[in-house]
């Protein structure tokens, strides 16, 4: 009979903190930019932990921690997903192409294609926008390639952080595959 495994089984998987500390990520950087609801911005900090990114950055907030929708949403990855801030996205885009990263904004734009579409490149940069204004103009136009997630119903898009899930979860196949220049 199956049965969901219990939080003392899942945790016998799991090696010690220090030395989840040491483990290699993925060559994969998060830029969120202008997200500013609490529980998205925890909920990536989950997703980042899950994938092992190798860093998430924060653009156009000001992060708070300790904010009761932040750590609901993060479950404590906030504590040691490395993590930094950045005034805008333009920045984080311009440094990660400096170091050699292949960019990737989820967007729609006149250029979109849908992730099985795409071969990426690491190291890789996804780009995520706000709900309200989504990624600005100047990291469209600096990215390498646009994805955007089809939608069927209604709706044009779909939550950032479940956009995320979708994306990260691909762009971590892709990287368990070999894709890599």
């Amino acid at each position: 009979m199956r049965r969901a495994l219990t939080t003392t089984e899942l945790r016998r998987t799991k090696i010690a903190r220090n030395q989840f500390l040491a483990r290699p990520r993925r060559p994969i950087t998060v830029v969120l930019d202008g997200v500013t609801q609490n529980y998205n911005i925890g909920a990536i900090f989950r997703l980042c932990d899950a994938f092992l990114v190798q860093q998430l950055v924060i653009c156009g907030t000001k992060v708070d921690l300790h904010k009761r929708k932040l750590v609901q949403g993060a479950q404590g990855t906030q504590h040691w997903v490395p993590w930094s801030e950045r005034r805008n996205a333009d920045d984080a885009v311009a440094e990660a192409k400096v170091l050699g990263a292949w960019v990737v904004v989820a967007e729609q734009t006149t250029a979109s294609v849908r992730p099985e579409q795409l071969v990426p490149v690491f190291p890789a940069c996804l780009v995520m926008g706000g709900e309200r204004n989504g990624v600005s103009p100047e990291a469209i136009e600096a990215a390498d390639a646009a994805v955007a997630l089809p939608t069927l119903g209604m709706a044009n898009s779909l939550n950032v952080a479940t956009t995320a899930a979708i994306l990260l979860y691909w762009l971590s196949l892709r990287f368990e595959e070999g894709t890599r220049i």
